[in-house]
């Protein structure tokens, strides 16, 4: 009945600080939308520049505007040249009136020359792929060769993803590791500070059960979390939830104690309130950006991928990502799980040997 009692006390506490709100609804919502609306899933188009002599056709030029992979950009040779060398064109071409007017006559050749902005080396490349076979093409069509081969395309159903599938996990993974260490190391630092902690000793309530109040409401914060924040991302964003919500929840859950472990261990280091985000930041400022929240971790060098694949953050996100967006099972993230397992334990060990009700424990 006291930790009950405790729980409920605990929670109506957590609800009525709008500042912990804030951290733990708000900020994830804000960062949800920043991303979302950037849209880093779109690919960006290959800036083209044409110079053109006098023609009142645009054959060639029109049809390379059709490429959906192409932006193009008309202008004098003064003006490309400039925008060339700003960086905001990978190739300038210089094509002949007869050309871009489709007039060329049979046994003539023509030169377009092509200006290559060697600091987007592969963007440049790709362009000039692309217009290359689009020129052996028109070659082809003019001399009437024979079509010797033909492309069988066909439609494969298949699961169509975008960036906010992959970032969502990892924003819920980043808000329940946020919201586990700095509400309970805050929290408990002050306490200690104030004499509270110890203070509590003296009544008839154990120590173990105003921990454990605040254990269970920062859990259910969890919880509360992963079906607010993976149900806002598939109303506004139209992502999907493609595993099933026990598993989530217990990833949710397992994550929630391993981090609140860490809280209380660092509010057990902290003598103060003012050194827990010195030493929190510390500790989650890495794992926020090397885990894989907002990037996948494939794109970093292999040998950072070897270090940071055994943070905690990264299997706990890693799970969260597989089983929300592609429909792992249990059996699939079974490496993950053992890493969240593992690093509770630690971390739950560290936390026992570290916190304390008293001011000056180590």
């Amino acid at each position: 009945m006291t930790t009950r009692a405790l729980t409920i006390a605990s929670i109506k506490m957590f609800v009525r600080n709008r500042q912990a709100l804030f951290f733990t609804l708000i900020m994830p919502f804000i960062f949800i939308g920043i991303f979302g609306l950037i849209g880093f899933d779109r690919v960006p188009k290959i800036e083209i520049g044409i110079v053109q002599e006098a023609s009142e056709k645009r054959v060639f030029s029109d049809a390379l505007a059709k490429v959906p992979a192409f932006e193009i950009n008309y202008g004098t040779e003064a003006d490309e040249r400039a925008m060339l060398a700003k960086g905001d064109r990978a190739v300038v071409l210089f094509v002949p009136a007869a050309v871009d007017a489709g007039t060329l006559q049979p046994g003539t050749t023509a030169t377009i020359t092509v200006l290559k902005n060697t600091a987007q080396e592969q963007q440049a490349q790709t362009a000039i792929s692309i217009i290359s076979q689009f020129l052996d093409q028109t070659t082809l069509q003019a001399v009437q060769a024979p079509k010797l081969f033909t492309l069988d395309i066909q439609d494969i159903s298949a699961k169509k993803q975008k960036y906010i599938d992959f970032l969502l996990p990892g924003i819920v993974a980043m808000s329940i590791m946020q919201m586990s260490v700095f509400s309970v190391a805050f929290l408990f630092t002050d306490f200690k500070e104030k004499g509270i902690l110890k203070r509590l000793i003296a009544t008839p309530m154990k120590p173990y059960q105003f921990v454990v109040a605040n254990v269970i409401t920062r859990l259910l914060v969890a919880l509360f979390q992963t079906a607010a924040l993976l149900g806002a991302g598939s109303w506004i964003f139209g992502s999907h939830v493609y595993g099933a919500w026990w598993l989530i929840f217990l990833i949710s859950f397992l994550g929630g104690i391993m981090f609140l472990a860490l809280g209380f261990t660092i509010s057990g280091l902290s003598k103060t309130v003012d050194a827990v985000p010195a030493i929190a930041n510390l500790i989650l400022f890495p794992m926020l950006f090397l885990s894989g929240i907002f990037f996948p971790t494939s794109t970093m060098p292999s040998w950072l991928q070897n270090v940071v694949e055994y943070l905690p953050l990264a299997p706990f996100a890693h799970a969260m990502r597989e089983v929300v967006a592609n429909g792992a099972s249990i059996v699939d993230i079974q490496s993950d799980f053992l890493w969240i397992l593992g690093w509770a334990v630690v971390l739950v060990t560290t936390a026992i040997f570290t916190f304390g009700f008293e001011e000056k424990r180590i």
